[in-house]
């Protein structure tokens, strides 16, 4: 499960800066969206992100309107929505991105390659573990908690805490 080393994924967040996935960073990719029921999972996910960050860990929140158009449209506005309703969200999350059909992100459509027909998201806030060489180490359902042992597990075992 390798990435290609010449592709760089890049994102545009919010603020318009760019955010490149091969940063040398374990990064847990997840599709995210405000007005999803899984949006409970923000504060877990920001939680996740301040126990690992100091060790090379960050989460990265796509947001996305893949899955029953639950996120807004304009980048002010899913930033108004989010910090309305989580106010201390400090990891970095994109401006609107396409994680399945024509117009899927080329991030995306690498990972559908990367893992079986189970492993693509089927709804809002998938996650995918990233390693620090870029390569896709696994993937977990949206109803997993960002918390859950299994993701804890695999994010201390790609940043080496074990």
């Amino acid at each position: 499960m390798d990435m290609d080393p010449h592709k760089d994924f890049s994102f545009t967040l919010l603020d318009g800066t760019t955010f490149h996935l091969c940063s040398g960073q374990v990064v847990l990719v997840v599709n995210t969206a405000s007005r999803c029921g899984f949006s409970r999972q923000f504060d877990a996910l920001q939680r996740l992100h301040d126990r690992y960050h100091m060790h090379g860990f960050t989460v990265l929140g796509v947001s996305s309107q893949s899955f029953g158009k639950q996120e807004f449209e304009k980048p002010c506005d899913i930033a108004t929505a989010i910090q309305n309703k989580w106010s201390g969200l400090t990891f970095p999350i994109t401006q609107l991105t396409a994680v399945r059909g024509k117009s899927i992100h080329p991030f995306y459509a690498w990972a559908a390659t990367q893992v079986s027909w189970c492993g693509r998201p089927k709804w809002n806030f998938h996650k995918y573990l990233i390693g620090k060489e870029g390569q896709c180490i696994t993937w977990f359902a949206s109803a997993t908690d960002p918390l859950a042992p299994k993701v804890i597990e695999a994010v201390e075992a790609a940043l080496g805490n074990h």
